[in-house]
């Protein structure tokens, strides 16, 4: 027996919206559900990306999803909004005509009475998809002239923490246990011991990462390619450089 196609629902925050306001993932799928509910499409699965700060952004839900819809088991997915799949336009079109070619519809909660086989209604999905692309490089481009203007003014930019250091609230603080742990890789480092041997060493005497896991040469070498912070306060994003001098620890 044929197994039933399902009508699946696809929900996406990412690390550039983690933080902002009217994209959560519970607001998507309240929309999701107003669309199901009003043209009669009961959702059989929910596939969600949500990005987690500190961690690259994944589509691990989306991939499955076009796998599914490949493999035939998916006849119809529904959106909140285009900009729910990507704000990349060129990317956009193309999971668009893959899903079509596999005999999927696509159906968009904020687009109503969207048709696909319209080409009215094509152009102004285009025109959406070249505008949120448009805010992304807008939405990006401020961020960088905020990280940028923050190391002018002698702070960190943002985002994870080098080793060594930790957030006191507003601030930051060297961390007395990492910062014991960077300067014994840089006294190891003085004596002429390799950096594969420097994580040996480290992993010997019962030392982790701030994660847990062992130390590996890569580890090391990151350590060891930041010394102009550990012996200077110096920081850097892209061009622009700063120094906060509370910073040095070596």
């Amino acid at each position: 027996m044929e197994k039933k196609k399902i009508v699946a629902a696809y929900c996406r925050v990412s690390t550039l919206e983690q933080k902002k306001k009217g994209y959560g993932i519970d607001i998507q799928k309240r929309d999701i559900e107003w669309y199901a509910e009003t043209f009669k499409m009961p959702i059989d699965n929910y596939y969600v990306d949500e990005a987690r700060s500190g961690i690259s952004e994944r589509r691990t839900a989306l991939n499955r999803l076009v796998k599914d819809c490949k493999a035939g088991l998916v006849r119809a997915i529904i959106i909140s909004s285009l900009d729910r799949l990507s704000r990349d336009l060129r990317f956009t079109e193309n999971l668009l005509f893959d899903l079509a070619k596999a005999g999927v519809r696509v159906f968009i909660a904020d687009m109503p009475n969207y048709d696909g086989s319209n080409r009215k209604d094509v152009l102004i999905r285009q025109i959406r998809e070249a505008i949120a692309e448009e805010n992304r490089k807008e939405i990006i481009e401020r961020l960088k002239k905020g990280r940028e203007e923050r190391i002018r003014k002698g702070r960190m930019a943002g985002g994870t923490l080098p080793y060594g250091y930790v957030r006191r609230g507003k601030e930051i603080k060297i961390n007395p246990q990492e910062a014991e742990i960077v300067r014994a890789i840089f006294t190891l480092d003085s004596q002429g011991k390799g950096h594969r041997e420097i994580a040996a060493s480290l992993n010997e005497q019962g030392h982790r990462r701030r994660n847990g896991t062992a130390w590996t040469q890569r580890q090391v070498s990151a350590i060891l390619g930041r010394q102009n912070l550990y012996r200077e306060g110096i920081i850097k994003y892209g061009a622009v450089i700063g120094k906060i001098s509370e910073l040095i620890m070596i």
